[in-house]
């Protein structure tokens, strides 16, 4: 990876709204990373907890990286055979200083089946968290959306935010996502050679309704597919959404960094590194 060529694309902070940089999968080179990270431009990132072997390595990575590394946490909703999570436990995992939101949460009907109320019950519960903190919902919702914002929009997510992670569903969806109160964000899937549909819902979605995120380690952008994801990746997911919008490309980070700040509760100085 030649991080002079990434530099050379916006001259703009930008930031990874969804990573898992504490997986194992950068355990060899974290702190490497996360230099060519900032080289990069993307100077900030929100590294994504999915369980409670997570917790204790993320909050670590936060309280090693203040004011670079934000976090977020919740039991994820493709975990059946776990232990069963608690509103105390999410409210109290997710009052550390350096979460700023909760999740990822939602519902998964891709790899799991019904019946699926244990998944709809936990969604609720973090939900339910959110609003007893005050922070917005990171939603997983793979071949779940329109369900998943039939439960947001009856307990008015919308109240503390959320974002649609890792979209793929079409731009009917995305605009009630966004009517609802939420965001959606994109991940180097926007770059695939053959994801035309994708790239259209990006079209049609203003620039204040979405966000960028790698969802590191998976779904590394073109031109990188098949290496390791990781946030430094994000300024080609903003050369494509700029295409796409036909604006440069610092305006999409311009404008995507300002809603990461503002939806996650993010220093305001971010945008000014």
């Amino acid at each position: 990876m030649n991080v002079t060529d990434i530099t050379a694309l916006t001259s703009l902070p930008l930031i990874d709204t969804h990573c898992h940089i504490e997986a194992d999968d950068f355990d060899a080179d974290r702190e490497e990373m996360l230099r060519r990270m900032q080289a990069a431009r993307v100077v900030a990132g929100v590294v994504i907890g999915c369980d409670e072997e997570d917790y204790p390595k993320l909050t670590a990575l936060l309280d090693a990286h203040p004011g670079v590394l934000f976090g977020a946490w919740g039991l994820h909703p493709e975990y059946e055979n776990v232990e069963e999570t608690t509103p105390d436990t999410i409210v109290h995992h997710c009052s550390h200083p350096g979460i700023v939101a909760v999740g990822e949460t939602g519902l998964d009907f891709y790899w799991c089946k019904e019946p699926l109320d244990w998944q709809r019950n936990r969604f609720r519960m973090h939900i339910e968290a959110a609003r007893h903190l005050g922070k917005p919902l990171v939603v997983h919702a793979r071949d779940a959306e329109p369900e998943a914002l039939d439960i947001l929009e009856a307990m008015h997510a919308g109240d503390m935010g959320f974002v649609l992670h890792c979209y793929s569903h079409n731009l009917d969806t995305a605009r009630r996502a966004v009517a609802a109160g939420g965001l959606v964000s994109f991940t180097g899937s926007l770059t695939f050679k053959n994801n035309h549909a994708l790239r259209e819902v990006c079209a049609g979605l203003s620039l204040t309704d979405f966000m960028l995120e790698t969802d590191s380690p998976y779904m590394a952008p073109v031109p990188l597919r098949g290496k390791r994801c990781e946030p430094t990746m994000v300024p080609y997911i903003a050369r494509v959404a700029a295409e796409v919008k036909d604006v440069p490309i610092d305006e999409v980070a311009r404008v995507t960094t300002a809603t990461a700040i503002r939806f996650f509760g993010l220093p305001a100085d971010i945008a000014q590194r």
